[in-house]
């Protein structure tokens, strides 16, 4: 009877642990582009960011038609070139493909860099909200379902690098 009485209390014990660890852990998740497309905000910043493209695209397509009626201008008048002169022509025809070239990437990464900058806002906004939420909820972790990237943790949720460093024989400070 005393065997079976501490055998209740230690399972009893187990069992209220358990309890206590599962409410102190709460994990939520979100489709972070799913509320980013949601956003008020997006209509106007598509339509900023597709102005933008096609300006560029425009300016894009104008230095590519130019380039190609040099290169059809040199190639139907190539004949009369002295070898010199040859040789100038195809230098600058070669220079300005690179300067297309160069400009295609320079656009690129400012179409990048103007993305980033509308919608650095939106994404503020959302982790604030994030923020709230889990705080008031008491989650210790929210994580994005699409990424799988941890995007709220808790200050009560526990760093565990030192204790893997440890186990791997590496001091913190190599």
């Amino acid at each position: 009877m005393k065997q079976k009485s501490t055998l209740l209390l230690i399972g009893l014990s187990f069992f209220i642990s358990q309890s206590f660890a599962q409410e102190s852990l709460k994990i939520g998740h979100i489709n972070y582009t799913e509320i980013v497309m949601k956003m008020p905000e997006m209509d106007s910043i598509q339509r900023i960011l597709n102005k933008e493209a096609e300006e560029i695209e425009n300016v894009y397509n104008e230095l590519i038609e130019e380039h190609e009626k040099n290169v059809q201008k040199y190639e139907a008048e190539q004949e009369s070139y002295s070898e010199f002169l040859k040789n100038t022509k195809q230098k600058e025809l070669i220079e300005a493909a690179g300067k297309i070239q160069e400009f295609r990437q320079n656009a690129a990464e400012q179409l990048e860099k103007r993305n980033m900058e509308l919608f650095h806002p939106v994404h503020l906004k959302i982790d604030k909200a994030i923020e709230q939420i889990a705080r008031k909820n008491h989650y210790t972790y929210i994580f994005d379902i699409i990424s799988g990237k941890i995007v709220y943790h808790s200050e009560n949720s526990i760093d565990l690098n030192s204790i893997v460093l440890n186990e791997l024989s590496i001091t913190a400070a190599q």
